[in-house]
């Protein structure tokens, strides 16, 4: 279990048992994750080429697929550090009480959050076309 505090709605908790499969896992504040070819070894089944044609691995592709890559990856940790924050603060509505100041936190690290959500998935569409291109060229 993530040290963060037990949640009275379950779907955050099972929420982070999936993304825990893709590579997620809880960082402090002073924590940075670099394990690039490790965390691209979970994510890349996120891409399909043609038929007959593999994924490659970090370290098989350019450098140029490899930043999309990094990009892609970082804002994944992105995502999933907004996604604690909105943890938090929804906790902490539950163990403080509904206030307007509290539901108004929320609600904006709830827009972040979905903003990160849309930034990786354009991120996943640029690796996606390099991986493609690197292919057929």
């Amino acid at each position: 279990m993530s040290p963060l505090a037990s949640l009275p709605n379950p779907l955050f908790a099972n929420g982070r048992s999936v993304l825990a499969r893709f590579g997620y896992r809880h960082l402090d504040d002073h924590e940075r994750r670099e394990d690039w070819p490790d965390m691209w070894a979970l994510l890349r089944g996120d891409f399909a080429l043609p038929a007959g044609q593999a994924v490659p691995g970090y370290r098989e592709m350019d450098d140029r697929r490899q930043a999309a890559a990094r990009d892609y990856m970082t804002r994944r940790l992105l995502a999933d550090r907004n996604l604690e924050i909105c943890e938090r603060l929804h906790v902490e509505i539950f163990t403080k009480g509904v206030s307007a100041d509290a539901v108004e936190r929320y609600a904006v690290a709830r827009d972040a959050y979905e903003d990160s959500v849309e930034a990786f998935g354009a991120a996943r569409d640029t690796v996606a076309a390099l991986l493609v291109r690197a292919r057929v060229a």
